[in-house]
């Protein structure tokens, strides 16, 4: 009676000869690495993993660019920008593990809220207006913005300009 083999050894069997070309193996350590690298930086934000830890575990990686853990780092650590938050984590991680001048980072955040809270004082005054002519006033009247489509879509839209001027830090 002949021997009944796992799907296993058959799916072995068909693939003996099979090898991957340069180009895959290149892909599939670089996916490696950005999963590594996204690790660290998760680890990081989740306060798992202390600031003078990173260049350890960034050093430990094998690559055969020596700068693109560092790159990659970088990017991910833009990813987790909010520039509604304090991003205090985020600009030592840039200072102090990466090298670069998080200045344009915090200039950025600056700008950022400067223009939303300009943005959102008319916005607010508007509303307060249109409700006044409605017969609604009073010192305890406060707009819920929120509410308001237009104030909705002017923040989506803020926050999509801001993101590409984030995205312009990652490439230098």
């Amino acid at each position: 009676m002949g021997e009944i083999k796992s799907t296993l050894d058959l799916v072995l069997e068909k693939t003996r000869n099979l090898t991957l070309s340069e180009e895959e193996k290149r892909n599939i350590a670089r996916e490696e690495l950005d999963k590594k690298i996204r690790g660290i930086v998760g680890k990081y934000m989740d306060d798992l993993l202390p600031l003078n830890r990173i260049r350890e575990e960034l050093e430990s990686i094998e690559s055969s660019e020596p700068d693109l853990p560092y790159k990659l780092f970088t990017v991910h650590l833009l990813a987790h920008v909010d520039l509604d938050v304090d991003i205090s984590a985020i600009l030592s991680a840039l200072k102090e593990v990466v090298g670069s001048d998080p200045a344009s980072l915090e200039v950025l955040q600056q700008e950022y809220k400067a223009d939303k809270e300009t943005a959102r004082r008319s916005f607010a005054e508007d509303n307060l207006s249109a409700l006044k002519e409605r017969g609604v006033s009073g010192s305890a009247v406060v707009p819920n913005l929120d509410g308001i489509p237009e104030w909705v879509q002017f923040l989506s839209e803020l926050s999509e300009r801001y993101w590409e001027k984030i995205g312009g830090l990652g490439e230098g």
